[in-house]
């Protein structure tokens, strides 16, 4: 599984544990809509009913986001998460049919539960 633009590449970078542990340093700087996006993507890779293509799209997507040394470095003030929201907000827009209520309740919940916890 490749796309033109190298995309699934990411994918390699994608684990659960250093996705929560960029999540919980960066919550402050995210924002709440790009948290919840990440986290929708996330449980979309667990939706049985998500072909395996599209699973790969949204592990390269959130293994880009995971990658340290990405388009724009995450450690620049105000800049560094606009390549990762950007590509985050265009592979939701590929994922809209694969997004349930369900989905979307899950991803507000855990947003909720990692804001609390990281104030």
């Amino acid at each position: 599984m490749r796309t033109e633009d190298g995309l699934l590449d990411y994918s390699k970078y994608y684990n659960k544990t250093d996705f929560f542990l960029k999540l919980g340093r960066f919550i402050g700087v995210l924002g709440v809509k790009a948290l919840e996006s990440l986290l929708v993507l996330y449980y979309l890779l667990f939706d049985k009913s998500v072909p395996l293509k599209m699973k790969g799209v949204f592990a390269a997507a959130l293994g880009y986001f995971i990658f340290p040394a990405d388009l724009i470095a995450d450690f620049l003030p105000a800049f560094g998460f606009a390549d990762d929201v950007a590509l985050i907000t265009f592979v939701i827009s590929q994922a809209k049919q694969y997004i349930t209520p369900e989905i979307k309740e899950k991803a507000a919940a855990r947003t909720r539960e990692l804001i609390i916890r990281n104030t």
